[in-house]
């Protein structure tokens, strides 16, 4: 006993001695558990998070310095006076042109497109208006890349396991529409940031709270309500009545908020400028640019009664063939199954570009969202070994390579050509999702 006594004062001694403290301690040295320290791994990621952290930041202050000595040409300053303009009371007056050009003559120096969205969004831009605009601007710069973080963050912890979310941010600074949304000051980012979300929770039965993020996203309502129509029609019952339910709500949420902003005509003068918009001299809608049906049919045919049937008819369609995935989804899925997840991520992938195909409004920028198909096609497609569909396999990484060709987007740009941009799009919404759909088939073998 004495002997025992003396080791255990000997040990005590010892710097690496830990005495447990309690029940949920850390354990002891004596229990054959060395304590623990950070691994060279956590290290690493955590170096890794800090250098991504430092490439954002000098991409945020390499646009925000660039361009905020100039902001002729972005959209930044329509945003940033339709908020002053509600910071000083002239909420009733946001739908005004003339009014919205005096603002913008006085913050911006210049005169040029309009607020054209709902007027709750005027309020999420209160938050840098409080500063000049210059720094407002780079402070949007910062928000709009913390955005692209969070979703592929969320994205790879919760879909994409194998993938890293700071290689996906850093890829994705590559493709032109997202470098644009930071370069004008829109708000795509924060849409993508919001489906994404819509999405992961919808895919683990969140239904409630996937229809309150799409619900928020109603800023862009001609690419929200595509999506949520397909929803609506495609998912089950106990998932549909609590998405819709949640969507109806934050609707009349952000109605009611509009109404106490601009007051209660707003549900009449709002659509009226809507409607009017073309009849102002910058309006800012040209169909040339826009990477859609609209645009493509405008393309080629330009204001012909033709061309307005054939928008229809491809419309029409592409609905026919969303559908057509989400029901082919249900059939060859397996209760709580890999094979369940794939499918659904296919075919939400696939209403995503049928959002993105047939909105009436389509800018540059919002091609953003096409980064969440593009991840899930690029997921699904690449590190199998295809036996089927050979030649979609290669047609829809084709098409993923031409969307990433800065060269591309900049030319169909200076050209007045960006609606030809709609090809590669198509080819991922005809070819991408059967391809991966058929690598999925043999990978992972039903039944």
């Amino acid at each position: 006993m004495p002997r025992r006594e003396e080791l255990s004062k000997c040990l005590r001694r010892r710097a690496f001695y830990i005495e447990p403290r309690s029940a949920s301690g850390e354990p002891s040295i004596d229990c054959g558990v060395l304590p623990s320290y950070p691994t060279p791994r956590t290290f690493l990621s955590r170096t890794k998070t800090f250098a991504l952290l430092v490439l954002l930041c000098a991409v945020a202050a390499l646009v925000g310095l660039r361009f905020s000595e100039s902001l002729q040409g972005t959209d930044f300053p329509d945003f940033y006076c339709a908020a002053r303009m509600l910071a000083q009371g002239q909420g009733h007056q946001l739908y005004n042109a003339d009014i919205q050009h005096q603002y913008q003559a006085r913050y911006a120096g210049r005169v040029g497109t309009l607020y054209i969205h709902p007027p709750f969004e005027a309020l999420l831009y209160l938050a840098v208006a409080w500063l000049p605009m210059r720094r407002a601007y780079l402070l949007w710069s910062f928000l709009n890349l913390a955005f692209m973080a969070i979703a592929a963050r969320r994205l790879t912890n919760q879909v994409l396991p194998t993938w890293n979310w700071r290689y996906l941010v850093a890829a994705s600074l590559t493709f032109v529409p997202l470098l644009l949304c930071c370069i004008q000051g829109q708000d795509s980012l924060l849409l993508l940031l919001l489906v994404v979300l819509a999405f992961t929770d919808l895919r683990q039965g969140r239904a409630f709270v996937a229809g309150f993020w799409l619900g928020l996203g109603l800023f862009k309502f001609q690419l929200i309500l595509p999506i949520v129509l397909v929803l609506v029609l495609t998912q089950s019952k106990p998932a549909r009545n609590p998405l819709v339910k949640a969507f109806i709500l934050v609707a009349l949420a952000l109605a009611a908020l509009s109404a106490v902003i601009c007051g209660w005509s707003v549900f009449t003068v709002y659509p009226n400028f809507l409607a009017h918009l073309q009849q102002q001299p910058f309006a800012g809608i040209v169909p040339s640019a826009m990477a859609n049906f609209r645009g493509f049919t405008y393309f080629f045919l330009h204001q012909s009664p033709g061309a307005v049937t054939a928008l229809l008819m491809l419309s029409a369609a592409a609905l026919i063939k969303t559908l057509t995935d989400w029901k082919r989804a249900r059939l060859r899925s397996q209760p709580s199954s890999a094979t369940s997840h794939h499918e659904f991520d296919l075919a939400f992938a696939s209403t995503i570009l049928f959002a993105l195909l047939i909105s009436y409004h389509l800018n540059p920028h919002d091609l953003s969202l096409s980064l969440l198909p593009i991840s899930l096609l690029l997921h699904h497609n690449l590190g199998r070994k295809p036996r089927l569909a050979r030649a979609a396999k290669w047609i829809t990484l084709a098409s993923l390579g031409i969307l990433f060709l800065p060269p591309l987007h900049l030319w169909a740009l200076k050209a007045g050509a960006y609606a030809l941009v709609a090809l590669p799009l198509l080819a991922l919404f005809l070819f991408g999702i059967s391809s991966a759909r058929q690598d999925t088939a043999t990978a992972v073998p039903a039944g």
